[in-house]
């Protein structure tokens, strides 16, 4: 195995464990997606947002990474607003 197919081993099983955690991170966010709904709340918080991307950012030990962490996280939580507003339709 090359040097750039080891690269590619460690990307492909840093993917697994990522995938693995962001199915986690949905089916969390559906469950308070229906506490939302049930207290009538909305699904953008835009303070907890600007939190959860400021504590991602100090756990960070190569702060270079900073834009690239809060791309990461807005993208993500993009993606969970999205869920949240899709089963929101769905169990009307």
């Amino acid at each position: 195995m090359n040097e750039l197919e080891q690269y590619r081993k460690e990307i492909d099983e840093i993917d697994q464990e990522l995938t693995h955690l962001f199915e986690l991170r949905l089916n969390t966010v559906l469950k308070v997606g229906r506490y939302k709904k049930q207290h009538n709340l909305p699904v953008l918080d835009a303070s907890r947002e600007q939190a959860v991307i400021e504590k991602n950012i100090s756990r960070l030990r190569d702060k270079t990474f900073e834009p690239q962490v809060t791309t990461f996280f807005q993208s993500m939580m993009d993606i969970t607003k999205e869920t949240q507003v899709t089963l929101f339709k769905l169990e009307k």
